[in-house]
């Protein structure tokens, strides 16, 4: 009943006016989700950080509930609940569309085989008193020697991946530590694998030839330890010699 309760107030939340864009598509889904029976097994994929969220949500209304009844938490959780969603899927959909604006601007690159960033420079000087109410200053002659000797497009950055795709894959590697490793970023899933396998290869031969250097350190402190025993045992026969 309560799960029932819940997916009714996320609904009314997603036809508030604050809803984000993409209420009607949200609420399209939920209206296909059927709570399941009781006892009856089932998964459902949500957001980490909404269910996080929804977690700290729950233990804070918990924390009020001396002197307060059974219906009023109740009423307190769907309340916020539905409110805390509606709100993560806005902010998502806010994210979302800056994300769409910052890949129209890295794809709106052109390029500009022969030009240098002094050219660049000197279009955008010629544009500026356009949109200023000021004289634009002119340009060090020093800084545009510099700048003419730096290509326009540098090899390699022209619509570089990091802005303009659609999805890219971040390989990672944690050691025995807990330390973290950013391998790399990469346009697709195989290339971040083969960077992840190549950075283990290493890491392992890493590991094992620790070993074979502490095995051999041990080893040569055994024989220091043995050759000076021998030295002990020397003055040692030496002593009871003299003795006698």
């Amino acid at each position: 009943t309560n799960n029932v309760k819940q997916l009714e107030n996320m609904k009314k939340a997603l036809e508030d006016a604050s809803a984000p864009a993409d209420a009607a598509k949200i609420k399209k889904m939920l209206d296909g989700f059927k709570i399941p029976a009781a006892g009856e097994d089932f998964a459902v994929s949500l957001p980490r950080k909404l269910i996080d969220d929804l977690k700290a949500t729950a233990g804070g209304i918990a924390a009020q509930k001396e002197g307060k009844s059974e219906s009023e938490l109740d009423e307190m959780w769907w309340k916020q609940a539905g409110e805390l969603v509606a709100g993560y899927y806005k902010q998502r959909a806010e994210v979302e569309k800056d994300v769409e604006g910052l890949k129209k601007f890295f794809r709106s690159q052109k390029d500009m085989p022969g030009k240098t960033k002094a050219d660049i420079v000197k279009q955008i000087w010629q544009e500026l008193p356009k949109h200023m109410d000021t004289p634009v200053a002119p340009l060090d002659e020093e800084m545009l020697v510099d700048l003419a000797k730096e290509p326009a497009v540098i090899e390699g950055e022209f619509k570089h991946s990091w802005g303009t795709a659609e999805k890219l894959y971040k390989s990672e590697a944690i050691d025995s530590f807990g330390n973290r490793y950013l391998l790399g970023v990469f346009e697709n899933k195989a290339d971040a694998e083969k960077a992840f396998d190549s950075w283990n290869k290493e890491y392992e031969q890493a590991g094992k030839d620790v070993k074979e250097n502490l095995k051999n350190w041990a080893k040569q402190q055994e024989a220091e330890l043995a050759e000076e025993q021998d030295s002990v045992d020397r003055i040692r026969k030496a002593l009871e010699e003299a003795r006698r």
